[in-house]
Parts: C-alpha cells; sequence; structure tokens
C-alpha cells in the first residue's frame, strides 16, 4: 500500500464501554493498531496494542453481554490514568480513525482530561469514509462493512478485534477503488472531521458565510435545535467540529440527519427569524427560547388595585386606554417584580394578592406598620390604585414612539441583500426586500385594523406572503430586539450594528 501523504501516520481505534456517554460511562478496554508509512515503495510498519481497563464502576449486564467483558475481568486491570502516557505516545502526532468516531474519540479524549492530559487529534470517521465511497450502499454500519469487503475479523465487539477491522477496511477501499479517489475521499473528510455520519458530506461546503439561521433536523419533521450566527457554515461547524464530551453534543450529532437554513442581510434579521422558528417550529433542544413564549404584561384595575397578568402574545396593544408593565418572562417573575415594588412604596401585599389573608385581617406588612392599610379597609382601593401605578411607572411598556409603522433596513452590499424589518406598535409584521414591500405591508396591516383606505385603482396590495394579521402576536424578544436597536440606530460608533443603519422610514397610511 502506498504511503498517504497527507495522513503518514494512522491510529485505528477501538473503545468499548460501560454505557453511550463519555459524561458518565468508563472505557473498559482500548485497542489500537498505528499504521506507520516511513518510506516510498516500503510496506508501512503496523504496531497492534490494547489493554483492559479497571472502569472504577460496574459493567452492566447488556455491555458484558454484548462484549464479553465481565467485572471480574477488569478488576485487575489498570486505571486509564495508569495507561495514558504509553498510550499517548502511541496516539500523538496521528490520525485518530474509529467508526463512529465521535464515540470512540469522546471517551478518549475524556479519559485523558480525567487523567489530567490534554488530548487533541483530526478524526477520520469510517461511517462518513463509507457512505462518500458507496453512496448507493446500506446500511454503514461495521458489520455490513466486514460482509460488503469479506474482511477478516478475530474478537469481534472487542477493542482490538474492531480496530483491526477498519484498517483491513481502508486497504479493501484501496484495492477496490482508485487511489485518487480514496485520498479525495480522505481529504474531504479530515477537513471536517467529526461533522455527524448521517450528514452528506458537502454540508458544511453547501452552506453560505453569511447571516442567517439553520436548524438541524433528524428523522421526522421535528426540529432538534434553531440557532443564528453571522456565519452560518462556521456556526455549524462549530456544533460538529469541536471536541464534544457533553451527552447533549453527542445526542445531536447521533440524530441529526439534514440541516436547513435561511440567509439574512444581517444578526438583527437573522435574530428575529430565530425568535420565529422556535416559536412556530418549537425545537427540543431549546428549551429557555421556548419557555420565553410564556411572556406576560401585569395590567392594574383603577378601582381595586388589583393586579391583571394578561398573556403578552394576546395583549391588546392597539387599545388607546391599554396601561401595561413589562412585558416580564414569565408570571412568576411578574410577581416577583410586584413583590419588589410593594416593598420598596409601601404597598400592600394582600390588596395586590401577593400574600393570601382572610377579609379583613392585616397583612404581614401591616404588622409591622409598613402598609397603609388596605387588607383592613384603612386605605380606599382606589388611592391604593393610584399609588401602585405610581410605583409601577418605570415598568410600564412605553408608548409607540411614531405615528405608523416604521421599517428598519439592513443592507449587505456584498450579496446585493437588502431586508426591510417593518415593525408597528411594538409587534414585528414581517420582512421583506424593498420599500415599495414594505410600504405595501405596512398599508395592509393599516386596512385591516380600519385606518386606511382600500387600494387606489391601478394599486397593488402587499404581496400575500407578507400580509399581516391585524393584530398580530406580541413577542418579548422581538419587542427587547426592536427597543435594542431603536435606542442604538442613532449610535455612529456603533460597530456592532454597522450593518443597521437607521430606523430608516415612516411609513404613513396615505
Amino acid at each position: 500500500m502506498e504511503p498517504i501523504d497527507f495522513a503518514p501516520r494512522i491510529a485505528f481505534v477501538d473503545v468499548e464501554t460501560t454505557g453511550a456517554s463519555p459524561h458518565g460511562a468508563r472505557v473498559t478496554e482500548v485497542g489500537v493498531v498505528t499504521v506507520t508509512f516511513e518510506a516510498p515503495g516500503e510496506p508501512p510498519r503496523v504496531e497492534e496494542w490494547s489493554s483492559l481497563v479497571n472502569p472504577g464502576v460496574p459493567i452492566p449486564p447488556e455491555i458484558r453481554f454484548l462484549t464479553g467483558i465481565t467485572d471480574d475481568m477488569v478488576a485487575a486491570a489498570p486505571r486509564f490514568a495508569e495507561l495514558a502516557p504509553g498510550l499517548l505516545a502511541r496516539l500523538e502526532g496521528a490520525v485518530f480513525v474509529a467508526h463512529m468516531a465521535r464515540f470512540d474519540y469522546g471517551f478518549v479524549k475524556r479519559e485523558f482530561a480525567r487523567a489530567g492530559v490534554e488530548f487533541h487529534a483530526r478524526t477520520l470517521c469510517t461511517v462518513r469514509l463509507s457512505r462518500l465511497l458507496d453512496p448507493q450502499r446500506s446500511p454503514h454500519t461495521l458489520d455490513a462493512i466486514i460482509a460488503r469487503h469479506r474482511l477478516p475479523v478475530t474478537d469481534r465487539h472487542r477493542a482490538l478485534g474492531d480496530a483491526r477491522v477498519l484498517w483491513a477496511f481502508l486497504q479493501s477501499l484501496y484495492r477496490r477503488l482508485p487511489k485518487p479517489q480514496v485520498d479525495d475521499a480522505l481529504r474531504r473528510l479530515l477537513r471536517h472531521p467529526n461533522l455527524p455520519a448521517h450528514l452528506p458530506p458537502d454540508t458544511l461546503e453547501r452552506l453560505p458565510a453569511a447571516p442567517g439561521v439553520y436548524a438541524f433536523y433528524g428523522l421526522n419533521e421535528h426540529p432538534l435545535y434553531i440557532g443564528k450566527s453571522l456565519n452560518l457554515r462556521d456556526r455549524v461547524a462549530a456544533h460538529f467540529c469541536g471536541d464534544h464530551t457533553s451527552e447533549r453534543g453527542l445526542r445531536l450529532a447521533a440524530e441529526t440527519r439534514s440541516v436547513q437554513w435561511q440567509e439574512t442581510a444581517g444578526d438583527f434579521g437573522a435574530r428575529l427569524l430565530e425568535t420565529r422558528w422556535i416559536r412556530e417550529r418549537r425545537p427540543a433542544h431549546n428549551v429557555a427560547l421556548r419557555e420565553r413564549a410564556g411572556a406576560v404584561f401585569v395590567e392594574i384595575d383603577p378601582a381595586s388595585a388589583l393586579p391583571r397578568y394578561v398573556p403578552a402574545a394576546r395583549a391588546d396593544l392597539d387599545a388607546p386606554a391599554a396601561v401595561l408593565h413589562g412585558p416580564f418572562a414569565s408570571r412568576a417573575s411578574a410577581r416577583r417584580a410586584l413583590a419588589g415594588v410593594a416593598a420598596s412604596a409601601g404597598l400592600c401585599t394582600a390588596a395586590l394578592r401577593l400574600e393570601r389573608t382572610r377579609a379583613g385581617e392585616p397583612c404581614f406588612r401591616r404588622q409591622l406598620g409598613r402598609c397603609a392599610g388596605a387588607c383592613v379597609g384603612a386605605e380606599p382601593r382606589a388611592a391604593l390604585a393610584c399609588r401602585v401605578l405610581e410605583a409601577l411607572a418605570p415598568l410600564r411598556l412605553p408608548p409607540w414612539p411614531r405615528a405608523g409603522a416604521i421599517a428598519l433596513v439592513e443592507r449587505d452590499p456584498a450579496r446585493l441583500r437588502e431586508d426591510w424589518h417593518v415593525f408597528d406598535r411594538w409587534r414585528w409584521l414581517g420582512t421583506v426586500g424593498s420599500e415599495t414591500a414594505a410600504i405595501g405591508l405596512a398599508r395592509e396591516r393599516a386596512r385591516r385594523l380600519g385606518d386606511a383606505p382600500a387600494p387606489a385603482a391601478g394599486e397593488s396590495p402587499a404581496r400575500s406572503g407578507d400580509a399581516a394579521p391585524a393584530h398580530p402576536d406580541f413577542d418579548d424578544a422581538r419587542y427587547r430586539l426592536l427597543r435594542a436597536a431603536l435606542a442604538r440606530a442613532g449610535d455612529t460608533r456603533g460597530a456592532r450594528i454597522a450593518t443597521l443603519e437607521e430606523v430608516s422610514l415612516e411609513l404613513h397610511h396615505n
């Protein structure tokens, strides 16, 4: 076999473990076949090594059945830390080759870390290599590859036996296929060593180096994870090309079958689109952002001072008399804010329903002399309501600052892309690609609210895909994005918003 010029030293590695995740499970056996190409025209030097490892924890019955490795077999075996110096010498400078490389590499890296040794290596996954060179064949399990290539097998499901199979597989590929074809496949895979085996090898190459939103999908239509980035290619690569040892990272790698994405002109548009995708598609791993969908406002009854918690998505921001405070991430956080205001302003916690008392019974703060007595009738409820509203004034939702809708424009001259983000009364109406479409979007909303006439003869309405509902939902995350953008719009120093030029147009309804 001729030398592989970009990988003069290769280590075929297999580990047996007590479980599926390096975060909690441990290694029970390591097998390594090291292949070194020393000189052109000479056969490579092949060295084999393996050792049982005492994991320090019991081996589950199903693992004992699969591998044949028992607790008694590893009881007298060395701990991984004892093997680490010698194993590191075998792996140092070599391409780390394994079947489902993220699994074996993740375990080896984690065990080295426990031993106080930092370990990094380029990795090559033989599952992905098989998929790349035999795309019409399936499956690509190790048993299927053994049968397909008629590989010799000794001690299947033992570390050294499986490592030998991987070396035999690579030799088989070079016998069956032209060397340049195999070399090219190896180069492509080594550029992106830890891309999940189930993804097409050209996934990262197809992703644009541009702002946008991406979504990882498994076997069904429900997304696993949604994110945004100023550089889609680099961000997705960071998910899969890092040295992940966490259970979450391994699960994403194991479950991801496809990546979808949508470009934007800049970061502001990517953030807006990310919130939409997460709200609509509810990805399994975006727990924190999904939970913010429970944002609420607080409304105070001016007669009774009783607070009402209004779901932000259903709040009527178009009502001229509405006095809303917030938004708060949840009802619990709204109650905490109200309790803080009550403590600082001497408000009755019983009247605000922050404390349970019987009718006419003084609240705890009244007993301490820190309440004006609304709980016992000493302070009129209307007077309390005035004080509550005054104390909550800093938290009040500010009035919409313009007469009508506005558009924030992001431009990317290099890609000749322009995004117009249209807002009205703190709600996002949509994003379109031109001033004309933005005006049409705003006018369509105005017509639905009854604030503007129907289109004149010959005037085109907004495109159906851009049309805004009469009462689009308020979204806490988008509101905060807009407030921050408006606050920075006049800041010419803001390199962070270089593509967010300004609040560029006030859209009138006439």
